[in-house]
C-alpha cells in the first residue's frame, strides 16, 4: 500500500445485511477516516422526527393491510420505506467502527440537496395512497431487489461497453442538483484526504457514485486524479 489510499466503497442503501458487510470491510481496511453518504441535516432530520415517522407509517401501513386482507411483512416496497426515514446503516457502523478505533467521521453529503429530497418526496412516500398503492402491487422480496441491485452495480464498474454506463447514467446526469451534489461531495472528500498523512480514507455511498468513465460527471470521475480504489459493498474488500 502506498503512504495513503482513498477506497470508495459502494452500497445499496436498503441493505438489510449492509451493517454486518460494511463492519467486515472496514475491520479488514482499517481506514484512519471515514466519510459517509449523509448530510448533517438528514441526520438531524431523523433523529428528531424518525420515531414519529415511523409509528405513522405502521399505523398506516398496518391499517391499509387490515383492510386488504393482505400480510404487508411480504412487502419489500414497506421495508425499504422504513429503512429510509431510519438513520442509514451506513452512518451507524461507521459511528461505531470510529468510536473503537479512534479513526475520523465525516458526514460529507449536502444538507441543501438533502432537505430538498426530503421535503419533495418524503411527504409522497409516507402518504397513504402512496402506501396503499404499494399493497395493491405485487409483493417484492427486498433481498431480492437488493442482489439485483449489486449484480447491475457489478455489470456496471467492471463494463467494457462503451456505450453502457453513459446510457444507464444519463437519467441523472443532466440533473444541475445532482452534478453540484457530486461536485460538493468530490470537494469535502479531497480535503479530507489531503489531511490524511498516512493510511486509508473510506468513502461509504451509494454505488452510484462510482460509476465511471463517462457516466456524466460522477463522483468518481471527479476524484479519479487521486487513483481512488473501487469497492461494493457485496463483493468485501480485494
Amino acid at each position: 500500500m502506498q503512504d495513503k489510499e482513498l477506497i470508495l466503497i459502494g452500497t445499496v442503501h436498503r441493505d438489510p445485511g449492509g451493517a454486518e458487510k460494511l463492519l467486515k470491510i472496514l475491520t479488514k481496511a482499517r481506514p484512519v477516516a471515514v466519510a459517509v453518504e449523509v448530510s448533517p441535516y438528514g441526520l438531524f432530520y431523523r433523529r428528531r422526527n424518525g420515531r414519529r415517522l415511523l409509528r405513522r407509517l405502521m399505523r398506516t401501513v398496518k391499517r391499509l393491510a387490515e383492510d386488504l386482507q393482505v400480510f404487508w411483512q411480504r412487502w419489500g416496497q414497506i421495508h425499504a420505506i422504513r429503512t429510509q426515514i431510519q438513520l442509514p446503516f451506513e452512518y451507524r457502523i461507521a459511528l461505531s467502527y470510529c468510536r473503537d478505533t479512534d479513526a475520523t467521521l465525516s458526514c460529507v453529503d449536502s444538507s441543501t440537496w438533502s432537505k430538498r429530497w426530503i421535503d419533495n418526496h418524503w411527504y409522497h412516500l409516507l402518504s397513504r395512497e402512496n402506501l396503499e398503492a404499494l399493497l395493491t402491487e405485487s409483493p417484492k422480496d427486498q433481498k431480492q431487489e437488493v442482489s439485483r441491485d449489486y449484480k447491475m452495480a457489478a455489470l456496471l464498474l467492471r463494463s467494457q461497453d462503451e456505450p453502457l454506463v453513459p446510457v444507464f447514467a444519463k437519467t441523472w446526469s443532466a440533473d444541475l442538483h445532482w452534478q453540484q451534489r457530486e461536485a460538493d461531495l468530490a470537494r469535502l472528500l479531497e480535503g479530507l484526504y489531503n489531511r490524511v498523512d498516512t493510511g486509508r480514507l473510506a468513502y461509504v455511498g451509494g454505488w452510484q457514485h462510482l460509476l465511471g468513465p463517462n457516466a456524466g460527471g460522477t463522483l468518481y470521475e471527479r476524484l479519479k486524479h487521486l487513483q481512488p480504489r473501487r469497492v461494493l459493498l457485496d463483493g468485501g474488500l480485494i
